[in-house]
């Protein structure tokens, strides 16, 4: 009895140790995989988890959150790719200053009357929180963090892209007096997202995404405010694109695996996709890969050799979000708005009051 005893604490002591080395390891891995001060790093020194038939695991709701970083790296960041720990609290401390109590802020509520105070921090998209890998931006190739536009484009891109909600091409100025019709106005429109997702600005709020997989296949659904969500369906067997005559508003997908890493090679974009002034010649690379038990790092390498003088990539790091909290929904968007025919009724007023007619079709 005694030798059983002895035995019996043995094990104990032994499982115990074992426990405290996973454990250990795993938060050394989650903290790697952040990239510690300065998130650099996507590699993941463990096992990655993996689907019943042997692909990595990406399921789950994921999210980008709301986060406060822009797509291009600021001039005052020149040079830098990384926040120092001192920016990062300072920049923690000034996010923190612009909520109201539903989101933790000391900011106050103004209200107006009849107003019963429903738009406050918790239902906006404004940035709360320093993104996980401290980048000064989410371009990080080329190495200055700035989109590599042909010279002659810039200008006109700029012009194109009056609104970051849709990321589509806008003839109306952000006052929205103007319109020949409902194609000329994509904030009133239910055209949903355009790839890649604008991570980190308003409209995308948290940018929460669902994967779900199965043998072959890998289905993501993307939430996007109030413009309509997207889904898309994902084939990893590397077959070829459709033909080039055949064009999708998400474009044609071919996923493989490689390694960890899921890629997805997207062609055939419609001519009225637009990505920083890249239509229907867009060619978009997406790199998922497992980097920690919470961390998805997300890569998008943008190509289109009729706007930009090179390739470009941006990096954005997806946090596992609570599978059974109920945090994402399918995002509803009614097309046919009353509002946009009262809209445009309006505009045509004007133009025959003021002797002016909306541009030929």
């Amino acid at each position: 009895m005694a030798n059983r005893k002895l035995v019996a604490v043995v094990f104990g002591v032994v499982s115990i140790v074992v426990l405290s080395l996973v454990i250990s390891e795993g938060g050394a891995q989650t903290q790697s995989a952040a990239g510690g001060s300065n998130g650099s790093g996507a590699g993941n020194g463990g096992k990655v988890a993996r689907t019943p038939w042997g692909d990595p695991d990406l399921q789950g709701i994921w999210s980008s959150g709301y986060i406060e970083i822009p797509l291009e790296r600021p001039e005052k960041f020149q040079g830098r790719e990384f926040l120092t720990e001192e920016e990062v609290q300072a920049e923690t401390k000034r996010l923190a200053s612009r909520q109201d109590h539903s989101t933790g802020g000391p900011l106050e509520i103004s209200t107006k009357q009849g107003d019963i105070g429903s738009y406050n921090t918790i239902f906006s998209g404004r940035g709360r929180e320093v993104i996980r890998t401290h980048r000064t931006s989410l371009v990080i190739d080329p190495p200055d963090g700035k989109i590599p536009w042909k010279p002659e484009l810039r200008d006109r891109v700029a012009t194109e892209i009056k609104t970051l909600r849709t990321n589509v091409a806008s003839k109306v100025p952000e006052d929205n007096d103007k319109g020949d019709g409902p194609e000329d106005r994509p904030n009133d429109r239910c055209r949903g997202l355009t790839l890649p997702h604008v991570y980190g600005t308003a409209e995308a709020g948290g940018a929460p995404v669902r994967i779900v997989q199965s043998a072959g296949i890998v289905s993501i659904y993307y939430e996007y405010g109030p413009h309509g969500g997207a889904y898309r369906q994902i084939p990893v067997n590397g077959r070829p694109h459709l033909p080039p005559q055949i064009r999708q508003w998400l474009g044609d997908p071919s996923g493989r695996w490689e390694g960890d890493t899921l890629i997805v090679d997207t062609t055939n974009f419609s001519n009225q996709t637009n990505y920083q002034g890249s239509r229907e010649n867009l060619h978009l690379v997406e790199r998922f890969t497992r980097a920690g038990p919470d961390l998805i790092m997300y890569r998008a390498t943008i190509e289109d050799p009729t706007v930009f003088t090179r390739s470009w990539t941006i990096e954005v790091p997806f946090t596992k979000q609570d599978d059974k909290a109920n945090l994402i929904f399918e995002t509803p968007c009614y097309e046919g708005n009353y509002a946009l025919i009262g809209i445009l009724a309006g505009i045509r007023a004007i133009e025959k009051e003021q002797g002016t007619k909306p541009k030929s079709r």
